[in-house]
């Protein structure tokens, strides 16, 4: 009887465990009844879950009664069930309109949005998936408020201006700092990437970035987010996730895209016999006074030389319809312990300019295994070779746009000779498209490996090492057939970048009863080594060899090597009661080799939040969501230059054969960090079940200690030296509106809309000078950054006695332009220009010039429609920018009216003829006495622009389809780029800047390649 008993509570000390073992198993879908592929599924309290496979199914064996699963997947909301008698858990998850569940990575540790105490914008980066965009920084145009994103020109590969909450530098750079997968990577100087520029045009940096690979994209605007990478967040951060593996089968997908690309607007310029009339009436007083008659003929025999009877239209034989190609695949899978994501790509953007073009060959492998519960290695790596061939383009009258626009249209493309047409000096257009080579051939590698040890369920340690290579090599050759090179020229540059870092971190997570407690401590250290080579070489025997050592004459030997340390500790508290109140400490310490006196820098962060939503005179009403944040912190910016604080000296100078060194810098030893100051004030809602929410934010930074140069006495053997003198201020607010317009079984409508509002201003300069600096730009305290700065017009003289009436302008005739008489000399301030309010004196000079324009937009945003209905899907977005202006340089040479050039047919039919003609466009005049091309409001033109950005018309075939021939999915879709734009600019294309990468002179059009538009189709592929 003993031994029965015995039997019986042995098996029900054992029954516990056989029915903790039980299997559970369902199918996690969405409201439209679609299954979810990689859904994680973990039960509460343990280490022990699964994911969902191809067809939204999972399979998890509990370990504990009563059990708890939590079903995750990005873009729903998190559920939680307790699990029943049946061993059958079907479960259908809610989108997450406000994406309070989204699990973002602030720095080194994931914090759910919802527990967010500062400024983080999240891009998605499936909205620009399948369009044509040039690189993947254009994805956060419009999507980010508060993110002002530029593309500079249509050069494929071409650099892209992104600014965070306005520009707070002037010497350093104002471009934000880019992580990868926790890597900080190469971006601020973009010297890594290319020596010669082909005119002001620079490259994308971040264009071996594969879009297939990217999971997410967040933004961190304001101080107390963007702290913990101290010295490198003035302006901002931008956190990119790359894809990773999942439990489950392997999923394969496949994308293939194919369209064209071409120029959406062509400058109407005059004919070939509009010309000869141009030509007889400019010089028709000139060859009076020689006793000829007004007629082309005489012009080309006694003034100009030969030109032609050609009727050529330039732009037609430089632009074309550029194809475009982009393929990829993806594999995705793993088990429990390993999981895995591989990609490889192609992308080959051919220029709307002959010969331009961009291609990409990219592949990654990310990696993660689990050696226990408490151990875990991983890796993620990836490889991209890129080829940017380049034209001759912006800012150079040796381009092929330039020599398009202004060279008359008599001169034919090629002379009975067959050598090339040309006049006055100007390049031929397609012989600057055919015979100039041009190419930067990269490679990267970027990627790091790391270490987790879960020393216990709180506390973990995690240890990496990352690397970011660059090698790049330019290869150009300029053939004698072009006017740039006499008996043909060849470079060869070289840039070997290399940045290693390693990092290691300690988190602490831990729940007490209400009370949530994250902590996070670190230290990483970072060296980046560049060595660099250029060699140019002229004096070819034939255009035949192009090799360096053909050449006779070498003109420039050149290279070096230079480095930089980066070493720094960080720490970041993270605390929440409740989910109700949240408070954030976060504090960094850089120490840079790049300072001597100032070496360490201190960046402190503290934000607090609380959700009134909690709170019970608010919990269950009509608010859904309303929760108030505030922050302030330091950042810093030192992309600047590794040896500006010390003397410097250089070798090369030799003096009759002998070797010989002088000082070629003066160093300043208490240089010091550019220091930012950010308070942030946000607010984030949602009412009628988060079908409409957004955030709201206000904030106010300040940039002291900008290094600018100050002038010092010449007996230095200098004229400047570098200080930390400056200070600029940014304000503004930035609003995101989500709304979910319709939701139904088969047909769902939702909206974003984000617009910024920037406020920029120059608070102080090295003793109140302005700076001249681009074209038409000044820069002076009490005006933003990017002031255009020149003589205001007030129409044109239509007889003398308007001219004797007017201040004077002593070389004024009727058809002039007058302009305006503001200020009489020296400000009030002693500043020149910057005030208008004086009396006028009488007399125009460059003493009545004043600020015309700013470059820098007062409002930038988008509106993203999304629409799905059955197996439809539409994708639209409208991007815009309001409040600023262009100054179009090219009006100064296509309108001029003066000499030579072809001018436009705007310049040619409403230029100013006899009284009365109402126009702002003058006479036609040569040499141009009364200066009527001088910096003024003629050619300060209104940038406001709304653009049709992209769209995306898919459709998905039904499963009942796709799955009889093997496949998972098949989605066709058409997607559009640039497809529509109204303004009023009169060129090319508003949203662009020749000066690409300047701090200072931006916001301006000359000879710039202008942008495409673009449409492919494609196909998306699941197996």
């Amino acid at each position: 009887m003993k031994a029965l008993w015995t039997l019986f509570f042995l098996g029900i000390a054992f029954l516990g465990p056989l029915n903790a073992q039980r299997t559970i198993s369902g199918m996690v879908t969405d409201n439209n009844n679609e299954a979810l592929y990689g859904v994680t599924i973990l039960e509460e309290g343990t280490r022990n879950g699964t994911t969902t496979n191809l067809d939204g199914k999972y399979t998890i064996k509990l370990t504990r009664e009563p059990a708890v699963l939590n079903f995750r997947y990005t873009g729903f909301l998190q559920q939680q069930i307790t699990v029943g008698a049946s061993n059958l858990l079907d479960v259908t998850l809610e989108t997450d309109i406000v994406g309070l569940e989204q699990v973002v990575v602030v720095g080194y540790a994931p914090q759910r949005r919802k527990d967010l105490t500062g400024a983080v914008s999240s891009v998605n980066a499936n909205d620009t998936r399948d369009v044509p965009i040039p690189s993947i920084e254009m994805a956060l145009q419009g999507a980010a408020a508060g993110v002002t994103v530029t593309k500079n020109s249509g050069k494929p590969g071409g650099g892209i201006d992104v600014n965070i909450r306005g520009r707070t530098s002037l010497l350093a750079s104002n471009q934000p700092l880019y992580v990868v997968d926790g890597i900080p990577v190469i971006s601020g100087d973009n010297f890594a990437f290319q020596q010669e520029y082909t005119g002001g045009s620079q490259v994308s940096v971040l264009s071996d970035l594969n879009p297939d690979e990217i999971e997410s994209i967040e933004v961190l605007k304001d101080a107390s987010t963007a702290a913990i990478y101290g010295s490198r967040a003035a302006n901002g951060v931008v956190l990119i996730k790359t894809k990773r593996g999942v439990d489950g089968k392997t999923k394969v997908t496949m994308n293939a895209s194919y369209g064209s690309a071409w120029l959406p607007k062509k400058i109407e310029t005059i004919t070939g016999e509009e010309y000869m009339q141009y030509s007889e009436e400019l010089w028709k007083p000139l060859l009076e006074s020689f006793g000829l008659e007004p007629t082309f003929q005489n012009v080309e025999d006694n003034i100009t030389g030969p030109l032609g009877k050609a009727n050529t239209n330039w732009q037609n034989e430089i632009y074309r319809t550029a194809p475009q190609q982009e393929y990829s695949a993806t594999m995705a899978g793993g088990s429990s312990k390993t999981k895995f994501f591989s990609s490889m790509g192609y992308s080959d953007q051919q220029g709307i300019l002959k010969n331009s073009g961009f291609k990409r060959y990219s592949g990654r492998l990310n990696l993660d295994h689990s050696v226990s519960d408490k151990v875990k290695f991983g890796m993620n790596m990836s490889y991209a070779r890129t080829n940017t061939q380049q034209v001759q383009n912006d800012n150079n009258i040796y381009g092929a746009l330039g020599a398009a626009l202004l060279t008359p249209p008599v001169v034919p493309i090629r002379n009975e000779d067959g050598s090339w047409g040309s006049a006055f000096g100007i390049e031929n257009a397609v012989a600057a498209v055919t015979d100039y080579s041009n190419n930067i051939i990269r490679g990267r590698m970027q990627g790091n490996i790391y270490a987790t040890w879960n020393i216990t369920k709180a506390l973990s340690f995690k240890a990496s090492l990352g690397s970011d290579l660059i090698n790049s090599t330019e290869t150009i050759y300029e053939p004698r057939t072009l006017q740039s090179s006499n008996s043909g020229r060849a470079v060869v540059a070289t840039i070997k970048n290399d940045r290693i870092i390693h990092e290691y971190v300690l988190n602490y997570n831990k729940a007490l009863g209400d009370h949530l407690l994250q902590l996070t401590g670190g230290t990483s250290f970072q060296e980046d080594k560049i060595d660099w080579t250029y060699v140019s070489v002229v004096d070819f025997p034939t255009d035949a060899f192009t090799g360096l050592s053909s050449g006779a004459s070498p003109v420039s030997t050149l290279g070096g090597f230079t480095g930089d340390h980066l070493k720094s500790f960080f720490g970041n508290v993270n605390y929440n009661y409740k989910s109700r109140y949240y408070l954030t400490g976060t504090f960094r310490a850089d120490g840079s080799s790049r300072f001597i006196n100032e070496q360490w820098g201190y960046f402190p962060g503290v934000s607090a939040g609380w959700n009134l939503t909690e709170e019970s005179f608010l919990k269950g009403k009509f608010m859904d969501l309303l929760k108030i944040r505030l922050g302030w912190g330091q950042t810093g910016n030192n992309v600047v230059g590794n040896f500006l604080s010390r003397q410097l000296y250089a070798g090369g100078r030799n003096y009759l054969g002998t070797p010989g060194t002088a000082p070629v810098q003066i160093g300043n030893p208490d240089l010091k960090w550019e220091t930012t100051s950010q308070t942030n004030l946000g607010l984030d809602f949602g009412i009628l079940n988060n079908r409409i929410s957004g955030s709201l934010d206000f904030y106010l930074k300040n940039t002291k200690d900008l290094l600018l140069d100050r002038p010092i006495p010449t007996t230095s053997g200098f004229t400047t030296v570098v200080q930390n003198v400056g200070e600029v201020e940014n304000k503004g607010i930035d609003l995101t509106l989500n709304t979910l317009n319709v939701k139904r079984a088969d047909f769902t409508w939702s909206s974003t809309f984000t617009i910024g509002y920037l406020k920029n201003k120059v608070v102080k300069l090295v003793n109140g000078v302005p700076i001249d600096a681009g074209y038409d730009n000044r820069i002076a305290e009490g005006q933003p950054i990017g002031s255009f700065f020149g003589s205001i017009t007030e129409g044109i003289f239509q007889n003398q006695a308007e001219i004797d009436a007017a201040p004077t302008q002593p070389n004024a005739a009727p058809g002039d332009i007058r302009f305006k008489d503001v200020s009489g000399g020296v400000g009030p301030d002693g500043i020149l220009g910057t005030a208008d309010d004086l009396a006028p004196d009488g007399k125009i000079n460059d003493d009545d010039r004043t600020f015309i324009g700013k470059a820098l937009p007062d409002f930038t945003g988008g509106l993203r429609n999304t629409l799905s209905f059955k197996g439809f899907d539409l994708n639209v977005f409208f991007q815009f920018a309001t409040g600023f202006q262009i100054d179009n340089f090219n009006r100064v040479f296509a309108e001029g009216l003066n000499g030579v050039f072809s001018p436009t047919r705007n310049a040619w039919e409403n230029r100013w003829k006899k009284e009365g003609d109402q126009t702002d466009v003058p006479r036609l005049v040569q040499g141009d006495p009364n200066n009527n091309r001088r910096s003024s409001t003629r050619f300060i033109e209104d940038g406001d622009y709304l653009r049709l950005k992209t769209a995306t018309l898919g459709y998905t075939l039904p499963k009942s389809l796709t799955s009889k021939i093997g496949f998972g999915s098949i989605r066709l879709y058409a997607s559009g780029y640039n497809l529509w734009t109204m303004t009023k600019y009169s060129w090319y294309d508003p949203e662009v800047n020749t000066l690409d990468g300047d701090n200072t002179g931006f916001a301006t059009d000359f000879l710039t390649f202008p942008q495409p538009r673009s449409i492919v189709f494609g196909i998306n592929a699941g197996f």
